[in-house]
């Protein structure tokens, strides 16, 4: 069992990201921005093991969000979704380390299997 910080502005994806892994065993906490995102890891980093975030959202993107989660807990596991395509140019280097993508939409288990391969491999 983990804990996965999910970023989304849409309460959809988040809704549904917290069920699937909810049914898979994980415990889920969700933000729906970016402010509130960072504020809520920084309380809880110490139990957070992946964060799955949305790469478009209204205050920040997903690779500053990343990049201030990663100055409280530089290992933090990250997965970047989106709808639009990826393009790892866009990522600083610093980031790769530890970095996945998803795509929009996914499913159940392309978002289990990923969770569950990165808290393996960690």
């Amino acid at each position: 069992m983990a804990t996965i910080l999910v970023i989304d502005d849409e309460e959809m994806i988040c809704s549904l990201a917290e069920r699937i892994l909810t049914r898979d065993s994980h415990t889920v906490l969700t933000a729906e921005d970016g402010t509130s995102a960072i504020s809520l890891f920084h309380k809880n980093h110490k139990s957070i093991d992946v964060v799955l975030v949305d790469m478009l959202l209204d205050d920040m993107n997903g690779i500053e969000i990343l990049t201030e989660l990663r100055k409280i807990s530089p290992n933090i596991p990250g997965i970047f979704s989106s709808g639009n395509s990826y393009n790892n140019d866009d990522i600083p280097a610093e980031l790769n380390c530890h970095l996945y993508f998803l795509q929009k939409p996914y499913r159940a288990k392309g978002l289990t299997e990923l969770v569950n391969s990165i808290l393996t491999t960690a």
